[in-house]
């Protein structure tokens, strides 16, 4: 020890002349301790609390980054400065020396110059660093030393592997699959349930839970503090509606980022490893979950009519083609539009003549069922491709049936009923799709023109009706 500065300075280095050339150069402004190795640095670091500690990179038993993610795990070394010294030769790792929590790393050169020195020196005398006497009472072992730094390489492996995940984002069934897998290699469960939630969907997945839908999404929603309301929700995995099973040994992990909750993880019977992954891969997941709530409403978004939630223009246009290409001749096309809508506007407002669009988009969605694509053509038009005329004209029936019962003064506060026209044309060999469509757009003007509330079909699908 030398010096009379109130600080104090550890320097780390197993090379004699190394700890002699900095001792002599610093002595003068901090209290200096030296220690000839990284773990000797960790047991003098116990006993004379450092307010810093200035470490050689490349050392045989514990290297300079080792020995500061030693001291950061203790609370005593939180806010002492760490530096790094490398030699000309040596090749430091940015990320690790980043993540190691170092305050920063340079050359030994910089004793070669006395202005960088000086410089240096007053950086960190001026930086407010220092340790806590109260806290750490033992020396830190070899022992703890690596096994604190085998638990940081086990955090980054396991951190990796989560964030690895991120490039199945476009097939988010399989990328839970892979958790789940991921999440089995780390430590033993029964089952694993999450509920991933975001503005426009919910989805739950079910790995061997064997639980009713209604038992899994009350039990996951439970637990977020401030649930987002979906749109709609959808379940994948091995649910049994008819079971009674109720979980209730589990453990459960609410996955957060940016203070957004993002998703639910729940686990049945976990042995004793579940705490400590979910305390190494807590950020890697919330990152996860994060991207992927982020795609799934940029895919929406880019998929989907905000207003009504049926699909948009762009993902018709691009249908209708894969329709021509795989049914050829059975495909057939009915586009509607709402009768009088824009005195439906003038009248009500806006806001109800949105309300309007949402109520025939929800009658179009429930009637069709899967049977057929459903879209937002523009305004207040509205299309639906099918695969054969029978069932086109079925539904499309039930279509105007529903429309027709429907209780409209309560959505207008009055007595006035919303009507729509509808055209149905068949593909034929050799028409292009603007071809096609407007096959279908002149039928529906027809029944504009022939008093509205009714829909025409083209010879090739039946009867006009």
């Amino acid at each position: 020890m030398n010096g009379d500065s109130s600080k104090k300075l550890l320097v780390v280095d197993d090379s004699k002349f190394w700890r002699s050339l900095i001792t002599d150069l610093l002595k003068d402004s901090f209290k200096i301790y030296v220690a000839e190795s990284g773990i000797d640095g960790l047991k003098i670091a116990t006993k004379v609390k450092p307010d810093i500690v200035i470490t050689d990179y490349n050392m045989p038993d514990l290297n300079g980054i080792f020995l500061s993610i030693v001291l950061r795990k203790y609370q005593a070394f939180e806010n002492v400065g760490i530096f790094i010294l490398t030699s000309s030769d040596d090749k430091i790792n940015d990320f690790w020396a980043k993540k190691s929590g170092a305050n920063g790393f340079f050359s030994k050169s910089i004793f070669n110059s006395k202005d960088e020195l000086d410089k240096f020196v007053n950086e960190i005398k001026v930086k407010k660093f220092f340790s806590v006497e109260d806290y750490v009472k033992s020396e830190i072992s070899s022992e703890k030393a690596y096994e604190i730094i085998e638990e940081r390489l086990k955090e980054e492996i396991y951190e990796k592997e989560i964030l690895n995940l991120l490039k199945y984002i476009r097939d988010e069934e399989y990328l839970m699959e892979r958790l789940n897998g991921l999440f089995g290699s780390l430590f033993s469960y029964e089952s694993f349930l999450a509920l991933v939630l975001s503005e426009s969907e919910a989805r739950i997945y079910s790995f061997n839970s064997h639980v009713s839908r209604n038992h899994a999404k009350a039990l996951l929603l439970s637990y977020f503090e401030k649930p987002t309301i979906p749109k709609s929700w959808h379940f994948f995995g091995d649910f049994d509606d008819n079971s009674l099973k109720k979980l209730k040994n589990f453990k459960k992990y609410l996955v957060k980022y940016d203070n957004k909750e993002h998703a639910l993880l729940l686990f049945e019977n976990v042995n004793y490893e579940f705490d400590k992954v979910i305390n190494f891969v807590g950020k890697s997941l919330g990152i996860v979950f994060s991207t992927i709530n982020n795609f799934k409403e940029y895919f929406v978004a880019s998929q989907y009519d905000s207003l009504t939630g049926l699909y948009n223009k762009k993902v018709l246009m691009n249908k209708i083609e894969e329709y021509i290409d795989k049914y050829e001749e059975d495909t057939v096309l009915a586009i509607f539009d709402i009768d009088n809508f824009k005195s439906i506007n003038d009248t009500y407002g806006h806001v109800v003549g949105d309300n309007v669009l949402k109520e025939i988009a929800n009658i179009i969605r429930s009637i069709t069922k899967g049977n057929g694509i459903c879209a937002r053509y523009g305004g207040e038009e509205f299309v639906i491709l099918f695969t054969d005329s029978e069932s086109a004209i079925e539904i499309v029936s039930k279509i105007y049936s529903k429309i027709r019962k429907n209780n409209w003064p309560s959505l207008l506060n009055d007595n006035r009923i919303v009507t729509v026209s509808c055209g149905i044309a068949r593909y034929r060999n050799g028409l292009r799709i603007t071809e096609f469509i407007n096959k279908a757009d002149e039928l529906l003007y027809k029944a504009k023109k022939d008093g509205k509330d009714r829909y025409y079909v083209s010879e090739e699908v039946g009867e006009i009706i």
